[in-house]
């Protein structure tokens, strides 16, 4: 039944076999929301209420706003949370010290050809999307970035390319 003194707001499944139901009733004045949990089930009087209020299709769409809006503040919270330990950094921000100093540490920190052929593989990877190298027609030089066997080799044969 709808709550004495107060206006129905929402509705949304709160489980996945979609057999109960949470409730919002807010005051006319906005000022006091309540939740009432029902159970979703024909003949269940507050069900019945329930449904005139929201349509069945509109409880499940509001469901699935529900479920998406919970799902990205979950990630907003393990990004920042992420940024905050130094676990993530956002590249996109160069003013920022811990951004340069993992830039830094990247390309002059230890280089283990074994254990960081990877890092070595994707970074010549980006290279070759820059313009100046992608456009290159010196295949010689090209050779060389390719054949890099460490950041710094492949960091001069793109400098020679860039210097051309």
């Amino acid at each position: 039944m709808a709550l004495p003194g107060h206006e129905f707001l929402t509705a949304h499944f709160s489980d996945n076999e979609r057999t109960n139901v949470e409730v919002y009733w807010v005051t006319p004045d906005g000022l006091e929301t309540r939740v009432e949990h029902i159970e979703a089930k024909t003949g269940d009087p507050n069900w019945e209420n329930l449904l005139t209020h929201i349509s069945l299709e509109k409880l499940h769409e509001a469901t699935y706003k529900q479920m998406h809006d919970q799902d990205m503040a979950f990630r907003e919270d393990v990004i920042k949370i992420a940024k905050e330990r130094g676990l993530i950094h956002d590249l996109t921000n160069l003013n920022d010290v811990e951004t340069m100093k993992l830039i830094v540490d990247f390309i002059f920190g230890p280089f283990d050809p074994e254990k960081d052929k990877e890092k070595l593989f994707m970074f010549k990877l980006k290279l070759f999307e820059v313009d100046k190298i992608k456009k290159s027609s010196n295949r010689e030089i090209k050779a060389k970035l390719r054949k890099a066997e460490s950041l710094m080799d492949a960091i001069k044969a793109t400098l020679e390319i860039l210097d051309e």
